[in-house]
C-alpha cells in the first residue's frame, strides 16, 4: 500500500519488519502504521482501511497540538 504523509503529503516509503512494520515520510520522517493491525502485522482489511480514513478525515489532517505547523 502507497500512502501520502499527513503531514507534508509526500509518498510513504514501506518499512516491512514483521509486527513492528510501518512507513516512514523521506520528506519529514514521519512515521506511521495505521494501514498495520496490531496482530501479526498483517495490512488492515479494505472496510478497516476506509474507516480508517474516514476517521482520519473527520479528526482533520492527523496532527496534534505537540506537532510543528
Amino acid at each position: 500500500m502507497r500512502c501520502s504523509c499527513q503531514r507534508c503529503g509526500a509518498y510513504m516509503v514501506q518499512d516491512e519488519k514483521g509486527v513492528l512494520s510501518r512507513c516512514i515520510c523521506p520528506e519529514c520522517f514521519f512515521t506511521c502504521s495505521a494501514c498495520v493491525s496490531e496482530s501479526g502485522g498483517k495490512p488492515l482489511d479494505l472496510d478497516s482501511l476506509r474507516m480508517l480514513a474516514a476517521l482520519r478525515e473527520a479528526q482533520g489532517d492527523g496532527r496534534t497540538e505537540d506537532d510543528d505547523a
